[in-house]
């Protein structure tokens, strides 16, 4: 007959009365069985706990890893964005060195001549337009290509003013006749091209150059070495200094308060030849500022190098 009950005693040591302590047998035998599944349960959750663990971990470091490669790649595409902002200028003056010492082909040349007039106010704007590229998420071949594509641009750049070194050098005399400086400290006002008359009748008519504002005395100084073809009255102009600059280049100086050269007189680029006013048909003080090759009026910005 099987035991119904396993009894514990437990003798104090300072009592003869012993005290028992009786387990059913189905309880042991219930233990036995279940104590190694709890064994083998908690074993298989400790592992599970340091699997767990361990990718908690390492989940850790591929976001930090990522967050520096997300670092990383900004910085990148911002030192592509300021490099290829660098190519742009560059490629700008060079095209207009091209432009100025006559290295443009004859079919851009005629595409340009066949363009109608330009905006006033849209031509204005160029001389303080700045690269707005959103940054985008790329993938490395795409990057790639960007450095290849860059790298290529710079090759083409280089040989560029490669050849235009080469040709000012041979045309020294040709730069210092360029007006290529600002003729006075102000804000352009009004651009090259087909505007309203600021007279308020309301007709469009061609502004053959580029307005400078300011107050009336400031300096108005010679952009280059030239002699002064004309110092006096003109219809429209008021006051007006035309320089001859030699090649067929002429620049005109209107709406002077007070000229300070006289026809005939040499000057040299950044000697002051009159003062600004507001003189002749004007609606405030400024320089009406032209540019004429062989008598035909062009874009003064388009000889300025500075800013």
């Amino acid at each position: 007959m099987a035991n119904r009950f396993y009894t514990i005693m437990i003798i104090p040591e300072n009592s003869s009365r012993a005290r028992q302590i009786h387990i059913p047998a189905w309880l042991l035998r219930a233990a036995m069985v279940i104590l190694p599944v709890l064994v083998l349960i908690a074993f298989t959750l400790f592992l599970d706990y340091r699997f767990v663990a361990n990718q908690v971990y390492e989940n850790r470091e591929l976001q930090s890893e990522n967050r520096r490669l997300r670092q990383n790649v900004q910085l990148y595409q911002n030192r592509m964005e300021a490099l290829e902002a660098s190519l742009d200028r560059i490629e700008n003056f060079s095209a207009r060195l091209k432009m100025i010492t006559n290295l443009m082909d004859q079919d851009q040349l005629s595409q340009h001549i066949e363009l109608p007039p330009p905006n006033a106010a849209a031509n204005l704007s160029f001389a303080s337009k700045q690269l707005e590229t959103p940054i985008e998420q790329t993938l490395p071949r795409k990057e790639d290509q960007n450095f290849e594509r860059l790298s290529l641009k710079s090759l083409t750049l280089e040989q560029n003013l490669h050849d235009l070194y080469e040709l000012l050098s041979d045309q020294k005399s040709f730069l210092n006749a360029l007006p290529t400086k600002k003729p006075a400290e102000g804000y352009f006002t009004n651009g090259f091209g087909v505007r309203l008359s600021p007279l308020g009748d309301g007709v469009e008519k061609m502004h053959e150059g580029v307005d400078v504002a300011n107050v009336v005395g400031t300096p108005i100084r010679s952009p280059a070495l030239a002699t002064v073809l004309y110092a006096g009255r003109k219809s429209g102009y008021g006051q007006i200094v035309i320089l001859d600059h030699g090649y067929g280049l002429e620049t005109w100086y209107g709406h002077t308060s007070r000229i300070l050269v006289k026809a005939g007189q040499k000057v040299k680029r950044g000697q002051t030849i009159a003062l600004m006013g507001n003189s002749g048909q004007s609606t405030g003080s400024h320089l009406h500022y032209e540019v004429r090759v062989q008598g035909i009026p062009v874009d003064p910005l388009a000889y300025i190098l500075e800013n």
